[in-house]
């Protein structure tokens, strides 16, 4: 006689009835008996919305697309055009015997209609804005040839050996004189010589210019019309990002330092089990790097003799420091389960000297190649001081036209002091 009331609910878990209400309209209707069924609702997969949305995209897209192969129409026009111009002189279409000869003077201004014609195109080239569509990435590596200037002037450079050994000569005083106005080697070294320390100096010229970056991107032009392009991107920024991206040292490091901690323990349990455990030199060193474990540190007294009047009061702050400290309370259940909560004053701690170690290992400096029409002076210079006797490596980039060096890398390869102490003690 009575029919089940029946409730469909979503699945929606804001906008749930409680319980109590829907059993409330249950009594209020009579019913006695209730099913509460789940039901989930789809929306359809092609509406009226998605399909004008994708008519919308498509036709903006295929509009694009159209936009970037305008340049490439404009330019065959441009060469018909041409075309058409050369035609449309006296005889030129015709063949040798019907045909004349082209004048000197024709050709001439016809060089310098073709070099106006150059010099605007470059100027529709410059673009108004750049929008990236990728990460930057190199370019072909491109080679000097024999007929380049630059490698020109090297040819006439590496003849003439007394211009070489002035530039020699121009990058060890250079760096004598950097090294006696900086304190921080006059500091280990003393008053720095300029003109004793030996040299070893070699010239090398490379193969061809550094190896340039670009991004790819669509430039927006003058004619406010839209193609496909490239921009340059420093060689700084590049590795940079690619460091930020891909951050190889840090992953090595990161792997390094947790296989090290894994084997650790397996060797910890080794040793629990009973087997016998060898562990190497490196390993207990950087096992004795680990920080302290904050144990308490025990206070010493001075000692007291048994006759001076201090001892009583000695002897009682000795007793109260036997005593135990008093214990944290915990919860009956917890010390009826034999369980200890840790100490929330001990914060832990993490040994990340192997890290870092590792870090420094797996991290390559950034190396900058010489610019363009440049060659590289490397070598070691040694420094001679009051104190001690330094060996420098040097890596340096002389400009041939400038007359001049553009960059300069020093690092430490070795430092000996005169009077050496011994670290254990006399």
């Amino acid at each position: 006689m009575f029919k089940p009331q029946v409730f469909r609910r979503s699945f929606s878990l804001f906008r749930r009835a409680p319980t109590s209400a829907i059993v409330k309209s249950a009594s209020q209707d009579g019913n006695d008996a209730i099913r509460i069924q789940r039901v989930r609702i789809q929306k359809r997969v092609f509406t009226t919305s998605r399909f004008a949305g994708s008519v919308v995209v498509a036709v903006g897209a295929w509009k694009f697309l159209d936009w970037l192969n305008e340049k490439t129409e404009d330019e065959e026009e441009l060469e018909q055009h041409r075309r058409a111009r050369r035609a449309s002189i006296p005889g030129q279409g015709r063949d040798d015997k019907g045909g004349r000869e082209i004048t000197p003077e024709e050709e001439a201004e016809w060089e310098v209609q073709d070099n106006e014609e150059g010099e605007e195109e470059e100027e529709e080239e410059e673009s108004l804005l750049f929008f990236p569509t990728g990460f930057s990435r190199p370019k072909p590596r491109s080679f000097y040839r024999g007929s380049d200037p630059e490698w020109q002037t090297f040819v006439r450079l590496a003849r003439d050996r007394p211009r070489v050994e002035k530039i020699r000569g121009e990058l060890v005083t250079m760096v004598r004189e950097l090294a006696s106005k900086n304190p921080k080697f006059t500091v280990l070294l003393g008053k720095i010589d300029t003109t004793k320390g030996s040299i070893w100096i070699e010239v090398k010229f490379p193969d061809g210019p550094p190896l340039e970056y670009e991004r790819p991107g669509i430039l927006l032009t003058e004619d406010l019309t839209f193609r496909k392009g490239a921009q340059v991107v420093d060689p700084i920024h590049h590795r940079t990002l690619a460091n930020v991206l891909m951050p190889t040292a840090v992953a090595n490091s990161v792997y390094a330092d947790m296989k090290r901690r894994l084997y650790g323990q397996w060797l910890d349990l080794r040793k629990y089990v009973g087997f016998e455990v060898k562990q190497s030199p490196v390993e207990n060193m950087f096992k004795g790097l680990s920080p302290p474990t904050g144990k308490a540190t025990t206070t010493t007294q001075p000692p007291v003799g048994p006759t001076t009047p201090g001892a009583p009061a000695t002897a009682d702050a000795e007793k109260q420091a036997q005593l135990p400290a008093p214990s944290t309370p915990t919860k009956p259940a917890l010390e009826k389960l034999g369980l200890t909560l840790p100490d929330p004053g001990q914060a832990p701690t993490m040994n990340l000297a192997y890290f870092r170690l590792m870090l420094m290992k797996n991290r390559q400096p950034l190396s900058l190649e010489p610019p363009r029409g440049t060659f590289i002076v490397t070598g070691l210079v040694e420094l001679i001081g009051d104190k001690a006797k330094m060996t420098l490596d040097i890596t340096a980039c002389y400009d041939p036209n400038m007359a001049e060096y553009v960059m300069l890398n020093t690092r430490v390869r070795s430092m000996t002091k005169y009077k050496q102490q011994p670290r254990g003690g006399s």
